[in-house]
């Protein structure tokens, strides 16, 4: 037996304390929408909806392309400006993030994910995050590997002072931007503050849900094998997500090259500001199918030996 499939020894409650807070969150974020509907200004609401996509990027480009999967490579110069975007979350670390979404792949759908679809929709995209923690998923996440997370600076810097970073630049410095510009203090912090972040918090939660929201019936017994289908028609996403999640062209919200998130980093691509991003290509899935049929090895572990960067994909087809 795993240890992914053993049967924990002691029952993990609720934390009645986060259970608290999101509770508060929420009904300064329903307050907010309210200032926001009958007084906020427009500049206000675009202040709020700018930082909403900025957080988006830094989250989705940052925290789950980049350091979870490693869909791509960035200099220094862009890993801070996606650990900067990402801090408009207030999320806590990108470490503790990038680690926590590692262990829930690894560990998909088994007692050691953290968001366990197969405990209905509620948990796997809420209720979750109002547990106590786990020992043996915080092990998992403590001994994993994140060796390329502990060697970037920009992540130990973000990790450290995460602290100081998320109330200032995360939180306060966006709220003044309304004060600035002329609204008042109320709608500056329910709107571009409270509402502002637990909309991103919902984005955020909505990255490990999305089995759940755009995937199969977790019921249909047959759902497993479901990402085949993928290959063939480009569509079921988040199965061929957990089979393949280096692939760039994964979006976050039930798309597959397509959406806003996969555009910017084809930009930054063309830009020159983010390098190598890996995908597979058609002669590649065929490729792999026939060593799956012809060695006997398990077809994701081919498909994976025929992962290859854009450059290369287009390199190959021009020869």
């Amino acid at each position: 037996m795993t240890d992914a499939e053993h049967k924990p020894a002691y029952k993990v409650g609720v934390h009645w304390l986060k259970v608290l807070f999101h509770i508060h969150l929420h009904i300064t974020a329903a307050y907010g929408l309210f200032l926001a509907v009958t007084s906020a200004n427009f500049t206000t609401l675009l202040i709020s909806l700018g930082t909403v996509f900025l957080g988006m990027i830094g989250l989705t480009l940052g925290c789950h392309r980049l350091w979870a999967h490693r869909m791509f490579e960035a200099g220094i110069g862009m890993r801070a400006v996606f650990a900067a975007l990402y801090t408009l979350t207030c999320q806590g670390s990108i470490m503790d993030w990038a680690m926590t979404h590692r262990v829930h792949h690894q560990n998909h759908g088994t007692v050691l994910d953290p968001f366990n679809y197969k405990k209905g929709k509620f948990y796997c995209h809420m209720l979750s995050h109002c547990m106590e923690t786990d020992p043996d998923i915080e092990r998992k996440k403590r001994h994993g590997d994140k060796y390329d997370l502990e060697d970037d600076y920009v992540v130990w810097f973000q990790h450290w002072f995460s602290w100081v970073l998320i109330p200032i630049w995360g939180f306060l410095l966006p709220v003044n931007l309304g004060l600035t510009f002329g609204d008042t203090l109320l709608n500056s912090i329910f709107v571009i503050g409270f509402l502002r972040v637990t909309i991103l918090l919902h984005m955020s939660w909505a990255v490990h849900s999305a089995f759940l929201i755009w995937g199969l019936d977790p019921k249909d017994k047959n759902s497993s094998e479901t990402w085949l289908v993928f290959l063939i028609t480009k569509s079921l996403w988040p199965q061929y997500h957990y089979l393949l999640p280096w692939d760039y062209k994964s979006g976050e919200f039930g798309t597959y090259d397509s959406g806003v998130n996969t555009a910017v980093l084809k930009i930054l691509a063309v830009l020159g500001l983010v390098k190598k991003p890996t995908t597979i290509s058609q002669k590649g899935v065929k490729k792999a199918l026939a060593d799956a049929v012809s060695s006997g090895k398990p077809l994701q572990e081919c498909l994976n030996d025929n992962r290859a960067t854009v450059d290369d994909i287009i390199e190959e087809t021009q020869k």
